[in-house]
Order: C-alpha cells, then structure tokens, then sequence
C-alpha cells in the first residue's frame, strides 16, 4: 500500500454528543444509500471511546512514520468523519466518498502524496490529488482540501460533485441526509441506510451470520438507522423500517426470543450470563411497520464482557488455523 492510500484509509479510519456537521452532509451525494459518521472528538473523552480507540488494529511503526513524514496523524488530528455511499459494489456506478474535519498541513500532506505517485489537478480552485490506478479514471482515489480543517476522499466524480455543492451553497435535499441530520443527534456513532439488510450479507465475513441475514425476516427489512451513545452509560439505539405492521412485530418477537434464550442459559455458560445482565435494559417496541430497539449498558460492564470475549475468539481462530 503506498502511502497515498494509506492517507484516504486513515481519514476513513473509525476513531470517535452532537448531530452530524451540515457542513459535511452538504458533501452526501443525492442517490447515496447508506450514511455513516462518527464524532471523534466525543469519543476521545468518553472511557468507552478510549477503550476502543486503544484497540483499533493500526500498525503503529507505519503510523508514526506517515505522521512524521505528512504531519498527520488520525489519532490526533481528525474532529469528525462522515462516509457516504450509493451501494453500486461491483459496478461502473459505483461512487462513495469520506468527508472530514480535523487539522491538515494540507502543503505537507500534497507534497508526500506527490513523492508517492499522486498527480495534483486544479478543479474549481482546489487541488485534487490523485492516485491513478484504474482503467477508469473517475474511478481513481482522490483527495481533496477544501480548507485546512475540511478534508475529502473519494473516487473522482463523487469529489468533484460535493466541491461544486459547497462552491455553490446547495442544500442537499435528500432524504437520506434529512434522516442523517435526525438519527446523528446526540451520538458519538450513528448510520442510516436505504438498503435492505439483507443486501448487506455479502459484506459480512461470518458464513453464519451471513446466511441469517438472508432469510426471510432480515429480507423484510427495507431501512435501518441507529447509533451509539458513549459515556458512563453506553447507549445503543435502532430503528428499522418493514415491509409490513406484522414484519415489524415479527421482527421484535424474535428479538425477544434470542434475548430470552440467552437469560436460560445466565446460569450455565458466564459469558451468557454476561449478557444477560446487559439484556435486562432491553427495550422493543413497534409503531406500525416500524421497529425500535435499544439498551443502555454499563460503560464498565461492557467492557468487561469485550475483555472476555476477546481471548475466547483468539483462541478459536488458533483452533481454525
């Protein structure tokens, strides 16, 4: 990987309560399907998002040396990410695009880029830098400083697309973004998407959960949205749109089932009983064909259950390989 990717993967990289920045959906394309983001400076106070950010899997050697060599480093430097995609995988349509606030030596980060085989082209008063590695060229990883603390990565359309937005002042009038603006207030990591769920079960490496995904129930599923809420207490909260009022009730019965099979087992198994003490903040409920589901859990108690749970699935990939 040369150090130009390594730059658009670590401004998408998640590191960290307020809604979501206009400034940064204004970049949301209008066909996008899925939306994420994430409130980097939030977490960094929070115990939990501590916790997380000192497990993210990042070779630490590589980081120091592109910190030193760009002046950025993500762990520090980065406020406020949102990701957009239009769910074409696989296709020529195919665009997405990272959206970021932080600090950016943006003559440093060009010039590193530039040594490593990036190509600056002036588009609309911004220098786009470029990575050609595609047959396509709109296809090409780009990225783009509108200011020293706006950051954007994506392929070629997608930037130059959210550049004439905010050139001109657009609103995006999308409803995704509408949603986006709604579901991100008051949490540290939110997502909506307009795909099915189970459109998702190809992304998921896990065979089993990926079949799952597939079956009837999960297909009935037409929108998701939530988000996490950190501090003393973590809060988890989703809402998903059914085909039906009766996908919906199903959907919440069968929450209840799983839920209800893992309080039987609290006494047998300890890291089921774990869980269980987390479930009995378990809330479900049902408006017409819309489900609604949440928790509130200890900051200190998950992360005692993700303690446990980590050694168990080191042990059975050692078992695998």
């Amino acid at each position: 990987m040369t150090k130009f990717h390594r730059l658009a993967v670590l401004l998408a990289l998640p590191l960290g309560a307020f809604a979501a920045d206009p400034t940064l959906l204004q970049m949301v394309m209008p066909d996008a399907q899925v939306v994420a983001g994430l409130q980097v400076d939030s977490a960094k106070s929070s115990l939990f998002g501590q916790y997380v950010l000192s497990h993210l899997s990042v070779n630490d050697t590589k980081l120091e040396q592109f910190a030193s060599e760009t002046g950025f480093d993500p762990r520090h430097d980065v406020s406020e990410i949102v990701v957009a995609s239009n769910w074409k995988s696989n296709t020529p349509d195919n665009r997405w695009i990272v959206a970021a606030h932080g600090a950016f030596n943006i003559p440093k980060i060009t010039s590193t880029a530039q040594a490593n085989g990036g190509v600056i082209a002036p588009y609309q008063g911004i220098n786009l830098v470029t990575h050609l590695s595609s047959s396509d060229a709109q296809m090409d990883t780009v990225i783009a400083f509108l200011d020293s603390s706006t950051a954007l990565v994506g392929d070629l359309k997608s930037v130059k697309a959210a550049i004439d937005r905010k050139n001109s002042n657009t609103p995006d009038g999308a409803s995704i973004v509408a949603k986006a603006q709604s579901v991100s207030s008051g949490k540290d990591f939110w997502f909506v998407t307009l795909v099915p769920l189970s459109n998702f079960s190809a992304s998921v490496p896990d065979s089993n959960v990926s079949g799952a995904m597939k079956g009837n129930l999960m297909a009935a599923i037409n929108q998701t949205s939530g988000g996490i809420r950190f501090g003393d207490t973590v809060t988890i909260s989703a809402e998903a749109v059914t085909r039906s009022d009766k996908d919906a009730q199903a959907l919440v019965d069968v929450v209840k089932f799983f839920a209800g099979l893992v309080q039987l087992n609290r006494q047998k198994d300890p890291t089921a009983g774990q869980v269980a003490t987390l479930l009995d903040t378990l809330q479900t409920s049902t408006s017409g064909n819309i489900t609604t589901i949440s928790i509130a859990i200890p900051e200190a108690q998950l992360e005692q259950l993700l303690n446990s749970v980590r050694p168990a699935r080191a042990k059975a990939a050692a078992r695998i390989n």
